[in-house]
């Protein structure tokens, strides 16, 4: 009697018989789901083969368009190295004395303009009358006086440079005609 009051359950079978029904159960509840799901990831895979097909025929066009231009930079390259190396040839000290020469008259009205200027700027006071500006930007308390001081400044400033390269000009002339 002891040996038949005594219930055993041997879980592997239980698990083993349990599991085969869920599995079939399991089978039959998805099994439309995952036709559905199939048939989606079907057509998911040919739209993106067909959109990478598309893109690749883009990217290869533009690959293409871009080594051509690259063909054609490198040609035009040649071309001017080839121009380069000609012209080196070319220059030589005696063309670099001459265009020295040819710069000197120019560095002479450069230096003479460039004398006056600063004599005229020391004679006229320049320098204490642009530290007065500053001073009175400086002590100016409200921005339009501000503005006042520095508009009448560059404006003294601009007249001046005016007045130069008027100068210079008319330098100029007088040196054309002797």
């Amino acid at each position: 009697m002891k040996g038949r009051s005594t219930v055993r359950i041997d879980t592997d079978k239980v698990n083993a018989h349990f599991a085969g029904q869920l599995d079939q159960r399991l089978q039959r509840a998805l099994a439309p789901s995952f036709g559905r799901v199939e048939a989606v990831l079907v057509e998911f895979e040919q739209k993106v083969a067909t959109l990478g097909a598309g893109r690749a025929a883009a990217a290869s066009a533009e690959v293409e368009a871009v080594l051509t231009k690259a063909d054609e930079v490198i040609t035009a390259v040649r071309a001017a190295e080839g121009r380069v190396e000609q012209l080196s040839g070319r220059v030589t000290w005696a063309a670099v004395g001459r265009l020295g020469l040819a710069l000197l008259p120019l560095a002479t009205v450069l230096l003479v303009v460039g004398g006056l200027v600063g004599g005229v700027a020391y004679a006229a006071g320049f320098g204490p009358l642009l530290g007065w500006a500053w001073d009175a930007f400086a002590a100016a308390q409200a921005w339009w006086q501000k503005t006042l001081v520095a508009l009448g400044t560059l404006a003294g400033v601009a007249g001046f440079g005016r007045l130069v390269w008027w100068l210079a000009k008319r330098l100029g002339e007088d040196f054309r005609h002797w």
